[in-house]
């Protein structure tokens, strides 16, 4: 047993409308009835975010990791995944669009499963985005023979010895870290598992929107990282278990 059974992860960059809410959400759902460390990986924010941490940090206690250059969501996320101290980390990201009390129906199954995934039940996303994450998605478990609907999800419960074994690996899909992270703790033969959870609107501000040219770069890169993952995952398989590519 570690020091805390429960760590909250919440990656940050420029959240300062709702960062505080956010935090408080979950600390008062969850903080109050077990104990929890709460960290936050915060990635060179411009916009006074480190300040309010910093300030809400006399209120309840968290971990900062505060950063002073942009190290982008992969980094963000690696960082704050290293300093964990617990048997189990709950990960959300910090845009408020999830349900702090959804967390419970992960909780309940931490015993049976090593990782537990939350599926919105409806996203609360722009269409073009849910369209093309629908297809993405198709694409990977098509690919991997993955047991999971939306494996990218930012809200899940992990047991610590699936990021020790899989953390430092996870380095293709630099838009999506949790698609790999997911795939490849299922070709390890990690217990994953699926619940329906609550997907809402931003408390505040907007999703960022990427140009036409940008989300042709994005899925160019996408499906190179996904050709070096199955390329990397085969040369370990067994010949009657190889992927597509």
């Amino acid at each position: 047993m570690r020091d805390t059974e429960v760590s909250l992860l919440l990656p940050v960059h420029n959240e300062a409308e709702i960062i505080e809410r956010t935090i408080l959400e979950f600390y008062n759902e969850i903080g109050t009835k077990i104990p929890l460390e709460i960290c936050v990986s915060e990635d060179g924010s411009t916009d006074g975010t480190k300040d309010i941490l910093l300030q809400l940090n006399e209120k309840i206690p968290l971990m900062l990791v505060l950063g002073e250059r942009r190290k982008g969501y992969l980094g963000g996320v690696k960082d704050g995944l290293r300093k964990m101290h617990s048997d189990f980390v709950f990960f959300t990201d910090s845009d408020g669009q999830h349900v702090a009390s959804d967390f419970w129906k992960l909780y309940e199954k931490r015993e049976d499963y090593d990782m537990i995934i939350g599926r919105k039940i409806r996203r609360s996303d722009p269409a073009h985005r849910v369209v093309i994450s629908k297809v993405f998605h198709l694409l990977v478990r098509t690919l991997f023979r993955l047991p999971i609907h939306d494996p990218d999800t930012a809200f899940r419960l992990i047991n610590v010895k699936v990021i020790d074994k899989v953390l430092e690996e996870t380095r293709f899909l630099e838009y999506s870290f949790w698609t790999e992270f997911t795939v490849r703790a299922h070709t390890k033969g990690f217990r994953l598992y699926e619940v329906p959870v609550i997907h809402k609107d931003r408390l505040k501000g907007s999703t960022r929107l990427y140009s036409s040219r940008k989300l042709i770069v994005i899925m160019i890169k996408q499906l190179i990282g996904l050709f070096r993952l199955s390329m990397e995952i085969n040369a370990r398989r067994p010949a009657n278990l190889k992927v597509l590519f």
